[in-house]
């Protein structure tokens, strides 16, 4: 009986040795790879650095008073919208359940922004906030809302229970 239990036990640390070993194998190739890249991320920071002194310095030739502390850093493929995940779509069907109408997605938008606390005449932030509207609208067209035909689309929240593919 106790040489089943050393072998089992000892099978058990085996495999925990085995696992941590393939994890220490792997964290060691992502840092050989990242330091790999770390010459060309130091050039290209360099890089940056120019371009952005470069940019302050046309700035303040065509926008005397542009100031760049008032300028937000912003990543590429990454959200900018200042909204929790799915809290545009919920905003969206709220506003179009109260307002009860056929709306365009860009009135939607500014109500959404508006209701956020955010300032609804900043062109690009409605502008991002539409788009994630429309893509959400169009996900769900047919089942929860239903948009009218040709240019200038509005929508407008289908009857409960009347989808359009229980209709057709």
């Amino acid at each position: 009986m106790g040489y089943t239990n050393l072998r089992t036990n000892l099978e058990s640390k085996f495999a925990d040795w085995l696992g941590e070993h393939q994890s220490i194998e792997k964290d060691i190739e992502d840092i050989e790879a990242a330091y790999a890249k770390l010459d060309e991320k130091r050039e290209r920071l360099e890089k940056v650095e120019l371009l952005l002194e470069s940019a302050k310095v046309i700035m303040g030739e065509i926008a005397p008073g542009w100031n760049p502390k008032s300028v937000r850093p912003s990543r590429k493929f990454v959200s900018k919208l200042p909204f929790d995940s799915g809290e545009v779509t919920r905003m969206a069907f709220d506003v179009m359940r109260e307002e009860s109408r056929e709306m365009r997605t860009v009135e939607i938008a500014r109500l959404v922004v508006q209701r956020k606390g955010l300032d609804p005449k900043e062109r690009d932030l409605v502008a991002r906030v539409k788009t994630a509207i429309d893509a959400s609208l169009r996900a769900k067209q047919g089942k929860f809302v239903d948009c009218t035909e040709g240019y200038g689309r509005k929508w407008f929240i289908l009857p409960a229970g009347a989808s359009k593919a229980s209709s057709l």
